[in-house]
């Protein structure tokens, strides 16, 4: 038995992007791991022009469904300090209310909302880390470290 992951990250700059596709990469060579859906790869298929009411309503529903599908949401925490990804914040609140457990990977392992240390199943701040866990019998594993 594997797990199914919704890989919940934003993906606006290329720094952004990189981190997402390295977490991807670690959870597809997790032996716990089944899918990844990856809103960036998974969306869309369609093809509609981006932006139209069309794709925002398959992307909206795509997205819902992944998220729904999901044994285990993997979120990139990105927080800058004046600056997190709304609609990963969405993601992680959906997954919260619908007892979807929510792993948070914070490359930069700083403090964290309050609201989302509190929501979280897992914290994990190393790739590594990633590579090894079980998803299929996910411990906790709370945030520690300072809140606001």
């Amino acid at each position: 038995m594997a797990a199914n992951i919704y890989l919940a990250a934003p993906f606006f700059n290329d720094e952004q992007i990189q981190r997402l596709q390295a977490v991807e990469k670690v959870l597809n060579a997790n032996p716990s791991v089944g899918n990844v859906f990856v809103p960036m790869n998974d969306t869309n298929a369609a093809g509609l022009e981006f932006g139209t009411p069309q794709w925002r309503d398959l992307a909206y529903h795509e997205d819902l469904a992944g998220l729904t599908n999901a044994d285990v949401v993997v979120a990139v925490y990105d927080y800058e300090a004046t600056y997190s990804d709304p609609g990963t914040m969405f993601e992680i609140g959906y997954a919260v209310a619908n007892k979807i457990p929510v792993l948070v990977y914070y490359e930069n392992h700083q403090s964290v909302n309050l609201m989302i240390a509190q929501g979280l199943t897992y914290y994990c701040h190393q790739l590594a880390e990633l590579r090894e866990l079980n998803f299929v019998t996910l411990p906790e594993k709370p945030f520690t470290g300072e809140v606001f």
